[in-house]
């Protein structure tokens, strides 16, 4: 353990050293399980790694930003690295929507309209969140970060009430626990945004921005995995049912 650190700082440098272990490995694991899965869900498993990846560049800056903010007394977090990891990711993650739909220019134009109200979120998030003694910019733009957030909630939900008939059974309970899983699962984030307004620290911000991201980026690939692996058995089954 690192000294001159409280309890929540031991605790919360702890979390960016697993989230960046823990994205390192599941960024090999998901690509090398990509295989494994039916075709129609391996673009998205190379999207799941490549996020993962991503984040665990970032995480491997943001953490040693943490220490060294503490130990100079600065108190300086890594924001910057973290909002440029989420420019990235989020969209990303987004991606695997239309990717499994396969809705060619129908599921462009869809994943054009979310990866835009992505984008304002996360701007407007970025710089409410570098304003903190500013509160009218401080949680005016989070005002406005959280109404992109609920407009992508209903796209992804509207998109579920008009699926094509060719969409199976397997992919549409994918893709709705996916919408869920993004429904419930961002609103850590708001909920880390909004802990310094309760009187918390700053670290527990920092902690559950952490958890967080290590949720919402490994379990929803997770979600994509045993989907494509669900669709891979039905597959063989059919094929074998076909031979007999």
């Amino acid at each position: 353990m690192i000294p001159n650190l409280t309890g929540l700082q031991q605790v919360v440098h702890f979390t960016f050293i697993m989230t960046f272990m823990g994205m390192i490995a599941a960024s090999a694991f998901f690509l090398i399980e990509r295989s494994s899965v039916a075709p129609g869900y391996r673009s998205a498993i190379s999207v799941s790694g490549l996020i993962c990846g991503i984040a665990a560049l970032n995480y491997f800056y943001m953490k040693d930003i943490y220490i060294v903010g503490i130990a100079s007394g600065t108190g300086r977090f890594p924001t910057e690295f973290r909002y440029i990891d989420w420019i990235l990711t989020v969209p990303l993650m987004l991606v695997k929507f239309p990717t499994l739909l396969g809705l060619g220019p129908k599921g462009r134009q869809f994943l054009t309209v979310l990866v835009t109200l992505a984008l304002l979120m996360l701007v407007t998030g970025f710089i409410g969140e570098i304003n903190p003694g500013t509160p009218t910019v401080h949680y005016g733009l989070f005002g406005v970060g959280c109404v992109a957030w609920l407009l992508i909630i209903a796209l992804l939900f509207f998109a579920l009430g008009d699926l094509p008939e060719g969409v199976d059974e397997i992919k549409r309970r994918a893709i709705k626990r996916m919408a869920l899983f993004v429904m419930v699962g961002w609103i850590i984030y708001p909920v880390g945004y909004l802990a310094p307004l309760a009187g918390f620290s700053p670290d527990v911000r920092e902690l559950t921005y952490n958890i967080g991201d290590l949720i919402n980026k490994v379990g929803l690939a997770i979600m994509v995995l045993a989907a494509g692996i669900a669709q891979r058995k039905a597959d063989e089954e059919a094929l074998e049912e076909a031979a007999a």
